[in-house]
């Protein structure tokens, strides 16, 4: 470090120093305003990505782009209002419903007995299991986590791409429940009950082609085993059925999955079948045994085996099912309810429906209970024209205050001559000249901004491809000196939506043969392109409109200011490098001075003179 000295020769050396580091100073100064520059214009991007963002997410798609935003179409409801939701799409036809429901729509589902003692969702599988992982030995602590618990569902197992089970004993219930909820090939909602311990499993497809095969989940380290098991307490089982193409004499050897002896244990009576048995024998000899209770049966359409009590106590199957190998043959138990359809009448005609959301006569139907005998639902529809209405009016004062933004801001007036102040040039201004002048600096950073002004373009050039439309509906661009800005005639727009609702429906949303081919598709588009640019150019986040969030680093912007930053990094070193030289300069000129002026005493002192 330089000592400073300052005083012998009588002169300010900072003063001298800082003068003579101005003019050295000034590059530096201007590359530090060219970088507020470019920092300012990033934030103004940012600005304006904000509500172009707004715009194409929040307005045209989820606002004005949904079907119920140009829909003329009401659905009202007399009657009991409680039984079922109706809402009218722009496709209703105007039929009046009178509407009887007996039956809703379920699911297939299994539902397990349920665990001894209720636990949390954060609980482990391991507790359910009854199981302490720390008071474990490292080795069988290991080993219990690799058997893991195995978990069947429509064909699809549960395991890892080594064949180990996804879950084990460190594995959350609620975590099981999300994997297998997320899972689309199984097809199932999951859920846990915390009151009852009980795994509940329902297909994702109501009605009868709703499917929850658990098929080959009776062993020892079973999910479902885990759970309490399925209920038993059944006057009929199905099984899960071998297949179709079989008939009653089809040899047990014909079918595969187990090997001889076949046995079965019902009510305690034990059977044994070997594969030369056909399935003849097999109901033959379990419908005759007075100890099995049971009459059997076989649905060759399901390839099913179907065991029946004879005096309606609930049949008992052998203490594991999973040792009962000709039921193994037969795919295991069936233990699920199976899904059924909703069952209504509508102005006299039976409807069945697999699920209790449809569409019908353009009405949206979502069942919510039964309706008492006699008793119905109506359902008319009117016409809604002031929802149109409002979302075009909606939609043209959106579009003019994003096109006057942009209209200001790439027209805004640019004052070169007020580059960004310095530090040392606020020192000595005022509070509100500061502000003033900073006020110019900013003015015009987007002036005639190439983006900008090519949003703007094509934004009228889509309004103007369909001006001949919009002008039959009230819908008109002004003067040129209005700049695109859209003006509406309301009482002519009232007109269109009653005379056409679906043109104007077909214009604004595209038709249904061309969805992707309306105004506020077309805008959309094009605005997005818009954000994707000033995303690369200033590093703003295309997925959301913050004003606050931070910028990708390697944009145009976010390379150009790096570059500002590593000169200005170079060019400060130098400039301190400079001041610490002048400054030694200085400092040996005084000590130099201060010798001389001590030579000088010393040799006048000498020759008997005063200095």
């Amino acid at each position: 470090m330089v000592t400073r000295i300052n005083g012998f020769s009588g002169m300010d050396i900072d003063s001298l120093v800082k003068s003579m580091m101005t003019a050295k100073r000034a590059s530096y100064d201007k590359i530090t305003q060219n970088k507020q520059l470019v920092e300012w214009k990033r934030d103004s991007y940012r600005e304006i990505n904000s509500k172009l963002y707004d715009f194409r997410f929040n307005k045209l798609t989820d606002k004005y782009g949904k079907d119920s935003a140009l829909n003329a179409n009401k659905a009202i409801i007399t009657g009991n209002k409680d039984a079922l939701k109706a809402d009218a799409t722009a496709d209703a036809n105007g039929i009046d419903m009178k509407v009887q429901i007996s039956k809703l729509a379920t699911s297939a589902t299994v539902q397990t007995t349920g665990t001894d003692k209720v636990y949390k969702g954060t609980s482990t599988l391991a507790e359910v299991d009854g199981v302490n992982l720390a008071g474990m030995s490292e080795t069988d602590r290991k080993d219990y986590l690799d058997k893991g618990f195995d978990l069947v569902i429509n064909g699809v197992s549960f395991k890892d791409d080594s064949g180990k089970p996804l879950f084990n004993g460190l594995t959350s219930i609620s975590s099981m429940i999300s994997t297998i909820n997320s899972n689309t090939k199984a097809n199932v909602n999951a859920s846990y009950d915390e009151l009852t311990g009980q795994l509940i499993i329902r297909s994702k497809t109501s009605g009868p082609a709703g499917k929850v095969d658990i098929g080959g989940n009776t062993g020892t380290n079973s999910v479902i085993n885990l759970f309490g098991g399925t209920p038993t307490d059944k006057a009929v089982i199905e099984t899960n059925g071998a297949g179709s193409g079989f008939l009653g004499s089809t040899k047990l050897s014909a079918l595969t999955g187990a090997t001889e002896p076949f046995t079965l244990k019902i009510n305690n009576e034990t059977f044994s079948f070997v594969g030369s048995d056909s399935i003849d024998d097999v109901i033959a000899e379990v419908s005759a045994r007075a100890g099995a209770n049971t009459t059997a049966s076989f649905d060759k359409t399901t390839g099913r085996l179907v065991f029946t009590s004879q005096n309606g106590d609930p049949i008992k199957l052998g203490a594991d099912t999973g040792d009962s190998t000709l039921l193994a043959l037969f795919k295991g138990e069936q233990n699920f309810k199976s899904g059924e359809s909703a069952k209504l009448n509508i102005n006299g005609i039976d409807v069945e429906k697999d699920s209790n959301n449809f569409m019908l006569n353009g009405i949206t139907f979502n069942l919510l209970s039964t309706t008492p005998p006699g008793e119905t639902v109506n359902i008319t529809t009117q016409r809604n024209p002031d929802n149109v209405l409002e979302t075009i009016k909606g939609f043209i004062e959106d579009y003019n205050s994003l096109l006057s933004t942009l209209n200001t801001k790439t027209s805004e007036a640019k004052y070169r001559s007020f580059a960004p102040l310095t530090d040392e040039q606020k020192k000595e201004m005022k509070e509100a000249d500061i502000k003033a002048w900073t006020e110019k600096s900013q003015s015009g950073l987007l002036k005639n901004d190439d983006i900008l002004t090519s949003t703007v373009s094509q934004m009228r050039m889509i309004i103007t491809a369909n001006l001949s439309d919009l002008s039959a509906m009230g819908i008109t661009t002004g003067k040129y000196y209005d700049e695109g800005k859209l003006i509406l005639d309301e009482s002519k727009l009232k007109s269109a939506i009653s005379d056409n609702p679906q043109k104007i429906l077909d214009l604004f949303q595209g038709s249904a043969s061309s969805p992707s081919t309306g105004i506020f598709d077309k805008l959309a588009e094009k605005v997005g392109n818009s954000i994707n640019m000033i995303s690369d150019r200033a590093g703003t986040d295309r997925f959301s409109g913050s004003m606050t969030g931070a910028y990708k680093p390697e944009s145009v912007m976010g390379r150009e200011l790096k570059s500002y930053d590593n000169r200005m990094d170079t060019m400060l070193k130098n400039l301190t490098i400079a001041e610490n030289r002048y400054y030694k300069q200085f400092t040996a000129m005084e000590q130099a001075m201060s010798k001389l002026n001590s030579q000088s005493s010393s040799l006048l002192s000498s020759l008997g003179l005063n200095s």
